[in-house]
Parts: structure tokens; sequence; C-alpha cells
């Protein structure tokens, strides 16, 4: 069990490097921005956002595809709080939930972990689980818009991301196109922030009703 403990606290550690450092004030905006109550929290890891989600008394819905992400998660709940736990993949969760199950649905890191094809299967698979109107919000690193942008984020990145995978194991890859991804899968943007060089942004959007083809 020391050794999962340590493992995991190297993975979160990994993140915070990966992130420059910014990730913690990343949860808690996510975590802030979710209105709820019910709230989906895709991809959840260790649960730091979905921790911060259950404190403020939402009903929260983990999701992990690692076990041992779930378990270690498990371990850091405050008693009392509403929290659920469910072992799948991004792209399995429509298996798992009711339609319009949940009024938000959030994401932090999730995206870059995934293909361009999983990337919208997810996005299709948010769309059907949300009710009408409902939240979505995505936090992932993104390919800057400008080619000295993303030079210097590919400058910047390869050592940062060298030291994250030697103590975690773990790499990502900026996901493109993440705006237009989001909107296909009809999902109205309503806010984007983004880090001073465009290479990380966190989303909101609302769930667009889709009637005959068409959004609605």
């Amino acid at each position: 069990m020391r050794i999962l403990e340590s493992y995991f606290q190297r993975y979160d550690f990994g993140i915070r490097i990966l992130s420059l450092g910014r990730i913690e004030s990343v949860y808690d905006q996510v975590a802030r921005l979710a209105r709820g109550p019910r709230v989906l929290d895709l991809g959840c890891g260790t649960g730091n956002v979905a921790l911060r989600l259950a404190a403020r008394g939402l009903d929260l819905t983990g999701v992990d595809l690692s076990p041992e992400m779930l378990d270690f998660a498990r371990r850091k709940v405050i008693p009392g709080a509403s929290l659920r736990w469910v072992e799948a993949g991004a792209v399995e969760i429509i298996d798992h939930f009711q339609p319009a199950s949940f009024d938000t649905i959030t994401s932090a890191l999730l995206f870059s972990e995934l293909s361009a094809s999983e990337q919208a299967e997810t996005l299709r698979q948010c769309h059907h689980l949300l009710r009408a109107g409902g939240q979505l919000i995505v936090a992932d690193e993104v390919s800057p818009p400008t080619i000295p942008q993303r030079a210097l984020q590919a400058l910047l990145r390869l050592p940062v991301a060298a030291i994250t995978y030697a103590l975690t194991q773990t790499t990502t890859r900026p996901v493109r196109g993440l705006e237009d991804k989001v909107a296909a899968a009809h999902f109205r943007i309503i806010r984007r922030e983004s880090n001073r060089l465009g290479d990380f942004v966190v989303l909101e959007a609302e769930k667009v009703e889709v009637r005959n083809g068409t959004g609605a």
C-alpha cells in the first residue's frame, strides 16, 4: 500500500510539474464553475476535482478507468460526502448511466490522453448523459493558435514532459481544435479562459438539443 501511495503522490506531483504549477488553481476553477447538483467527474484520477465538488455538497460520481486510482481517491474522501465511484473508460460511460442522468460533467486533463476518435466519442456520450441545457466543463492542454506560440510550447514542454514521464510513466498530447470538437458535439461554448501562452484552456459549454439532425 505504501508503494501505491508513493506512486500516486508522484503522479499528482508530476501533473503539477506538467502544468507548471497551475493545476491546483485549475481544479479549484473547475469545481467553482460546476452548477450541479448531479455531477459526473470524468477521468477523476485520484479525486482532485471530485473531492472539491463533493465538498460543495454536490451529488458527485467519479469515473476512471484505473481501479488503483479510484482506490486511492476513496481513501481521501471526507466522511458524509455524497460520492460514488465507477470504474470505466471515457468511451464506456454511456453503458453505466441512463440518458440525462447529470446536470454537469467535468473533465480535467482527460482529453489530452485520448485519441481524436476517442475525444469525439467521449463528447458524444457526454451529450447523451447530460440533461437538457446541461453543463460541460473541460480543462486541458491544447495546441496554441499561432505558429510562434506552438514553437514556444514545444520548447518549454519537452523537458517538463520528460520529467513528468519519469515520475509517473504518464504522457499527454495537447488537444488540437478542442473548441471545434466541443461545438461539433452539439455544445454551445459560453466561457473560455486561457493562459498567456494559449496552451491550456478551461471551457464551459451548454448542451444544445438536437432535432432532425440540427441543433435547436
